[in-house]
């Protein structure tokens, strides 16, 4: 299936790629074909508390030792996004980290296909992005389109980011509260805090 197609109203359908008979309509068709790009794209848009992982990788190869990212590594197969390299020199080339220390700790943005998994605020936005996706090749109509891309990109997706960056940190482990504590009462010790 390609969604570029459904773009310009002309849905290829062949044997390999024809949904099962519950999807036989246009609407549930074009909803099958787009959920999964719209999914992704809105999740490498923000960071994603629930869609947020950890992990650290094992270096696949080492390039000429004289390098400064003698490390390569591969990107997990989940990865969509890359948020955080722990290392102070690397760079991305395709699927690839080349970086300067072996192992590679990393966060990033995982491929989270689970409904149940997404947070309120990312249903929003995913339901905001798919039905701009759907809207000319259901509709026809460009000025609903851009309405929903207008809501999507200045209202939806900032709120949704805004309130997922606020709980990214608990209380105890948001990197300012020690400035935020100092400011608050300089002549206190910390023990009385």
């Amino acid at each position: 299936m390609n969604p570029y197609f459904s773009r310009i109203r002309h849905p290829r359908w062949t044997y390999a790629t024809r949904p099962s008979p519950k999807y036989e309509s246009t609407a549930s068709r074009l909803c099958v074909l787009h959920y999964h790009p719209a999914r992704r794209e809105t999740l490498c848009m923000a960071r994603w508390t629930f869609a947020a992982t950890q992990t650290t990788l094992d270096s696949v190869s080492a390039q000429a030792p004289n390098s400064l990212t003698p490390y390569q590594f591969t990107l997990p197969a989940d990865c969509l996004r890359v948020l955080d390299v722990e290392c102070s020199e690397w760079k991305m080339q395709g699927r690839r980290i080349h970086a300067s220390c072996a192992p590679l700790p990393l966060s990033y943005i995982a491929d989270i296909e689970n409904a149940d998994q997404f947070d309120p605020l990312f249903m929003d936005a995913l339901a905001t992005r798919l039905a701009e996706k759907l809207a000319m090749p259901l509709t026809g109509n460009q000025s609903l389109r851009q309405n929903l891309n207008q809501e999507f990109h200045k209202i939806i997706l900032p709120q949704a980011a805004t309130v997922n960056a606020v709980q990214c940190f608990s209380n105890d482990s948001h990197p300012l509260l020690d400035l935020l504590r100092k400011i608050k009462s300089p002549s206190c010790p910390e023990e009385c805090e």
